[in-house]
């Protein structure tokens, strides 16, 4: 250090030796430090031989451009100094007060820590570190647990901790949760690494009233869906049995997709003298209501043809609305269910065919030659403009292929764009594999509904019947 001079030394009174923070002065154009305390020396020995390169200036010299009085923090090793800076009037000095504040900013790491703790918080609240020491427990914890201390890692609150320490500490998790099971209480155990604070913080919530109302719900469901899958074996017994169709159309093919369990569409067939009655119904709604409006729709048909001996499909729609309104009408309640519904009678000693629609139209293929007979625009069942049903008749050629269909295909969203499948896209399909065999067309049509609709919801029951005569 140079001689002082009796300014220096006048100066530097106001530096007292004893101060127990470092301070310094130092030279701006050489660098040099011109004086430092015993605490400097003590905190820093090499200060003398590194000056302005020693790092307790590093973040000082980014500040000193701008020569006016600045703050601010350095971190050496272990310790964080508060660092106020003053450039000396008259001279290219300044002066540095470093203070010690490393404990300071632990405090307030811990207290930040923790004030996401509530004291009061009814759940077990823990802070273990990485050395397996617990740092911290709350009220809660220590009533409910109060040989957690003791114990640490060998106590049962601690078993998913334990399995996923580790992990945690070597930084391949950030967090875990799981569940267990102690003194008849359920917890949701959730753990998380806090780096910055080198801690595990476990938070353990009660949720024992969760978990039985779950088993109270889960009965009621199995409950429910029991009686719902009994339901699907009553509505099973309406439908024709594979084999009797196959026995009577043996071209032909039914692709049937309920949207739930049980539901709103149900396909029907009947074989009274020469003729072959065949339809696909939509009934309103779907799951448990469309599968109750199904049994109504169904025992209706049966009673058209078998109890009222009707053949005309025009003429059993119009009874098959009587009799759903008179259902219907027995009810105090005021209902207006009914059903969509495409119905065929096929006579093969004739080569005729009868149709009759409601809402729902027919396609056919006459010698590869695509036609529509159009429905009429009513449902079956309470309509305020209510009129006969029309019958159409059609001569057929061996190898015609007939389509009977609900609006379910057509109606559901998929895609690319998540749009309605509609009624063209399933048209250019039909025509695309018209001539294919049964079992190829049904393939092929539930294929494509699967793909089409990917991962979005079935939104209503799908039903489509071939026949090729």
């Amino acid at each position: 250090m140079t001689k002082l001079s009796e300014n220096d030394f006048a100066r530097l009174a106001s530096f007292p030796e004893q101060n127990p923070n470092p301070v310094i002065e130092a030279d701006l154009d050489t660098g040099k430090i011109t004086y430092c305390n015993s605490s400097t020396r003590k905190y820093f020995p090499d200060i003398m031989e590194k000056n302005a390169d020693h790092p307790l200036f590093n973040n000082i010299k980014q500040h000193l451009k701008e020569r006016k009085d600045f703050n601010c923090e350095t971190i050496i090793d272990d310790h964080i100094f508060e660092q106020k800076v003053f450039f000396i009037p008259d001279s290219k000095l300044i002066r540095v007060y470093s203070h010690d504040i490393t404990e300071r900013k632990r405090t307030e790491k811990s207290l930040g820590r923790l004030a996401s703790f509530p004291e009061q918080n009814p759940s077990p609240i823990i802070e273990i570190n990485l050395q397996k020491s617990i740092t911290y427990t709350n009220i809660a914890c220590r009533s409910n647990f109060p040989d957690l201390q003791e114990r640490t890692f060998d106590h049962e609150l601690l078993a998913p901790l334990k399995a996923n320490f580790e992990k945690l500490k070597s930084g391949e998790i950030t967090n875990y949760s799981q569940e267990l099971f102690i003194n008849d209480t359920y917890y949701m155990q959730r753990g998380s690494f806090l780096k910055e604070y080198d801690v595990i913080r476990i938070f353990n919530l009660d949720i024992t009233q969760q978990k039985e109302t779950e088993e109270i719900i889960r009965e009621k469901n199995k409950d429910i869906t029991d009686s719902i899958n009994y339901a699907k074996r009553i509505q099973a017994a309406i439908l024709p049995s594979t084999e009797l169709i196959k026995d009577h159309l043996p071209q032909s093919f039914i692709l049937y997709q309920p949207k739930d369990i049980v539901a709103g569409d149900f396909y029907w067939m009947e074989c009274l003298d020469d003729t072959i009655f065949i339809a696909a119904a939509d009934c309103t709604g779907h799951g448990v209501p469309g599968a109750m409006v199904s049994v109504v729709c169904s025992n209706a048909l049966n009673r058209s043809v078998k109890e009222f001996g009707l053949r005309d499909t025009g003429k059993i729609l119009d009874k098959v609305t009587d009799l759903v309104i008179e259902t219907f009408e027995k009810s105090d309640v005021d209902l207006n269910d009914g059903m969509d519904i495409s119905l065929l009678a096929l006579n093969k000693k004739t080569k005729q065919i009868q149709w009759s629609g409601a809402h729902n139209s027919l396609w056919y293929f006459e010698n590869s030659e695509f036609k529509e007979v159009k429905a009429d625009k009513q449902p079956i069942g309470n309509y305020f403009d209510r009129r006969a049903f029309s019958t159409h008749h059609i001569k057929y050629n061996d190898g015609d292929m007939f389509y009977l269909f609900t609006d379910g295909y057509a109606d559901q969203f998929g895609g690319e764009r998540g749009k309605k499948f509609t009624y063209k896209r399933l048209n250019e399909l039909v025509c695309s594999i018209h001539k294919s065999d049964m079992n190829s067309q049904e393939q092929t049509l539930r294929s494509t509904f699967l793909n089409w609709k990917n991962e979005l919801d079935q939104i209503d029951d799908v039903t489509i019947i071939g026949v090729r005569v």
